[in-house]
């Protein structure tokens, strides 16, 4: 079983979810902003869960998925909570 902090080879994102992602995230940004807030949320959360990013001592975890922490910092970035 994979912990909340642990970290496989597997789990990197593929230029498919890196795709489907952004698509998500300009769908956001360029949508109803009544609930933009709560979607961004919700995609930050999904990212969370599905690549299981650390929420402390996450080093090593930015520097493999640089990608991915890029995608994160912005989607965070554009909440305005």
């Amino acid at each position: 079983m994979i912990g909340r902090n642990a970290w496989t080879m597997d789990q990197q994102m593929t230029t498919g979810e890196m795709y489907g992602y952004q698509k998500r995230l300009i769908d956001i940004l360029n949508g109803n902003n009544t609930n933009r807030d709560v979607r961004l949320a919700h995609l930050m959360t999904d990212l969370e869960r599905t690549f299981h990013i650390p929420m402390m001592h996450k080093a090593a975890f930015n520097e493999a998925n640089p990608h991915l922490m890029e995608l994160y910092k912005t989607v965070s970035e554009e909440r305005s909570l």
